[in-house]
């Protein structure tokens, strides 16, 4: 199903000063980013922004989906978008200079904690690195990359080269590099195995950065969400902040977290998240405009609700409306390749948010 603006123009070429609206419009937009999976019967955007917009915004997503805790949840669970995409190991590689997500967790014999890398909710392991002592006694831990090290070192000008260096998880591969970068101080690293005892269990922490390009997805997430669930057509001075925010990263952020149910009233049963799903709502009455969120929630995990304030509100006939979307995962693709389908939630009297 589509949603078609048919305004000709890129919703971003108001305000003045965003897009210039010279490249062609994009025919087949996903709000909720494809690297989600597909969900049937859900609603595409077309002609809503140009090609150039697309692009922008798709380095945004990036960071979402490949350097955020959704990431983390979105990696473990195994749930892929598109296949034409390189893969990516979101514990090791930046993403557009944001440093990666970090798991740390202590190893059974070493004495300090370790970077690790997980390939399900149950499989980890320790990743190749090298793990320092700064002056201070704080640790830094350093991925391996092939034939990136010195570079991924460089981050800390020389400052790197006065570091105790306490550990190092290394395959053979690695060997010349290390000399290389290290030189007569690889003879005194000790080496620590790579390998764990079978069904040894490791805890761990995962830390993401929030970032600038994460927030701008969140926001730009909620915003063509509205644009395919509500009346409005994007075009609305209400929503010049936020598109402001949106494509220069300008302006208060609009994002909150809120440590409280997302829909503290929904039918049907079903909704009460069985299932690894996404929700999305928004809701609007005289004063605001605001929508809510939680990715990879589910019978496991209780994520925090994130909200956007979206701006006042637009309409000029209603005070109020809410509308609300499960979007639930398979246990397995369908026959058509879907990984999920959509519920629209029954929601009321009204689901506004605490200020």
């Amino acid at each position: 199903m589509d949603r078609a603006n048919s305004y000709g123009r890129c919703v971003y070429t108001s305000p003045h000063g965003l897009c210039s609206g010279v490249a062609p419009l994009h025919q087949n937009e996903h709000y909720l980013p494809a690297g989600l999976g597909n969900f049937r019967d859900d609603i595409h955007l077309r002609n809503f922004i140009c090609c150039d917009c697309q692009a922008r915004f798709c380095k945004y997503e990036l960071v979402f989906l490949q350097n955020s805790p959704e990431a983390f949840f979105r990696k473990i669970l195994g749930y892929k978008g598109r296949a034409a995409h390189a893969p990516k190991n979101i514990f090791v590689d930046p993403t557009h200079g944001i440093a990666p997500l970090t798991l740390r967790g202590p190893h059974p014999s070493f004495a300090h904690d370790v970077l690790l890398g997980m390939d399900s909710q149950d499989q980890g392991a320790p990743l190749d690195q090298v793990i320092f002592e700064r002056c201070d006694g704080s640790l830094e831990f350093q991925p391996i990359r092939p034939n990136k090290l010195l570079a991924d070192l460089g981050r800390f000008g020389t400052e790197w080269e006065t570091w105790k260096v306490l550990g190092c998880i290394s395959k053979p591969e690695h060997e010349e590099e290390l000399r290389s970068v290290f030189g007569s101080k690889l003879e005194t690293m000790r080496d620590v195995s790579l390998d764990v005892e079978p069904n040894e269990k490791m805890t761990a922490t995962m830390n993401a950065v929030i970032s600038l390009p994460y927030i701008q997805a969140v926001s730009k997430i909620v915003f063509h969400f509205v644009l395919a669930r509500f009346h409005f057509n994007g075009f609305e001075p209400e929503f010049d902040d936020l598109k402001r925010f949106i494509y220069e990263g300008t302006g208060q952020s609009p994002l909150r977290t809120r440590d409280e149910p997302l829909l503290p009233a929904m039918a049907p049963e079903s909704a009460r998240l069985r299932k690894w799903s996404h929700v999305l709502t928004a809701e609007f009455d005289q004063e605001k405009f605001i929508a809510r969120m939680q990715f990879f929630a589910g019978p496991r995990l209780k994520p925090p609700v994130l909200q956007v304030d979206l701006g006042k509100n637009p309409s000029r006939v209603v005070d109020e409306m809410s509308k609300g979307f499960l979007f639930s995962y398979y246990s397995e693709p369908d026959a058509s390749g879907y990984l999920g389908s959509i519920e629209e939630l029954t929601v009321g009297p009204q689901i506004m948010a605490k200020k």
